[in-house]
């Protein structure tokens, strides 16, 4: 077992971050812009510069890394910016992985293909306003009538969706109200009948959007898979999960290096503040949070090599990572002191960009007790006991 990067990939890392600087000033003009043509453009530099669709197929126009290295290269990207990290992960762990699995030859022609350019965006969507955690919970219904489906419901909180072309939509095709009856499509956000909302922004600055679907109609070829398809869903979702993970890690890492380098060069008491036994600890913390976090997301993604994620390594990576950036980054911003609160620094955006982390993609507390689950050996359900007449 080998803990160590390897010169290759020392070599992909570097080489990466030095194209996400020069890619930077581009990257904070499209934020200012905030225009569909601007981020086209980025998105079309960034496919040219093989920074979309790290892992996927080199025959779809991907750079066909293996896991790991995918997630080292997030981990970099998003350490530099997090808008280009977020195009990045969106088109390589993100939603195009369950085309690439389940897909037609067609889908993964078009929507893999179509997004490893830079032509296409892909959000997805999972949650809806009563069904969060509870994910089987989801009423929004894919109606088959011909050629066609009709689908009735809604979803909240969906990336990007104004910003990209169609979203993989998690839908019920049965009426038994059971995780049997569960699907995807990929809806087009031209469909007729769908309603996209003015959307919200969170914390780490990115819109989210209601997505509304009344009668909505998109032709049957849309259909990813049309039922008893969730543990199939889910399965492939890990890949997203890890690399959300691997973002957190990034702006985990970035606050951490600019911290040291702010307490080196500070100075109270006639002293750098790096001299100060208490700050050392501190950091001290900061690096082994840091290295275990690391370590538990590249040993969930080296051990996919004969399939998809494990579930458990995954979930285990989920829970240390999103708790161990939250603190690093706090206490980045209680090493710069006053000015790690003010946002002309960039510590307090990082907490920001982790805070999320402990509830997208599963909160810590459902992973928690899917854990416990699987080391009990026992089914860990939450839905509440039906009482016995």
């Amino acid at each position: 077992m080998d803990f160590q990067i390897s010169p290759s990939q020392r070599e992909l890392i570097d080489a990466t971050e030095k194209l996400c600087n020069q890619l930077l000033p581009l990257a904070k003009e499209t934020r200012q812009a905030d225009t569909p043509e601007a981020l086209n453009t980025l998105r079309k530099t960034m496919a040219e510069n093989g920074l979309l669709g790290l892992n996927m197929p080199a025959e779809y126009g991907g750079m066909g890394l293996p896991l790991l290295d995918t997630l080292l290269l997030l981990q970099t990207i998003q350490k530099v910016d997090s808008t280009l990290c977020g195009l990045s992960h969106r088109t390589s762990t993100g939603a195009v992985g369950a085309v690439l699995e389940l897909g037609s030859a067609a889908q993964k022609e078009k929507y893999v293909g179509g997004i490893v350019r830079g032509e296409l965006g892909l959000s997805i969507g999972i949650t809806e306003p009563e069904a969060g955690s509870a994910a089987t919970a989801m009423k929004t219904r894919a109606r088959i009538e011909g050629d066609e489906i009709v689908i009735n419901g809604q979803k909240t909180f969906i990336t990007a969706a104004r910003d990209n072309h169609a979203t993989l939509l998690y839908c019920r095709f049965g009426t038994t109200g059971k995780a049997s009856d569960i699907g995807a499509v990929i809806l087009p956000h031209d469909a007729p009948g769908l309603t996209i909302s003015p959307g919200m922004i969170n914390m780490a600055g990115e819109r989210q959007y209601e997505l509304f679907m009344s009668d909505c109609r998109i032709p049957r070829e849309n259909v990813l898979i049309d039922g008893d398809a969730f543990g199939k869903l889910i399965s492939v979702y890990n890949s997203e999960r890890l690399g959300s993970i691997s973002r957190m890690l990034g702006s985990a890492q970035a606050s951490f290096e600019y911290a040291l380098q702010y307490i080196k060069e500070r100075q109270q008491f006639g002293q750098a503040l790096a001299d100060f036994q208490g700050l050392q600890w501190m950091v001290a913390d900061m690096k082994v949070k840091l290295e275990a976090a690391q370590l538990l997301t590249w040993r969930a993604a080296a051990n996919t090599a004969a399939g998809l994620p494990s579930p458990l390594e995954t979930s285990v990576a989920k829970v240390y990572v999103a708790q161990a950036a939250k603190e690093i980054c706090d206490d980045a911003i209680q090493l710069l002191g006053g000015y790690g609160y003010m946002t002309e620094y960039p510590v307090e955006g990082r907490y920001r960009e982790v805070r999320g982390g402990s509830i997208y993609g599963g909160t810590m507390q459902v992973h928690k007790n899917m854990i416990a689950g699987h080391v009990l050996e026992r089914r860990n359900s939450q839905w509440k006991r039906k009482e016995k007449a």
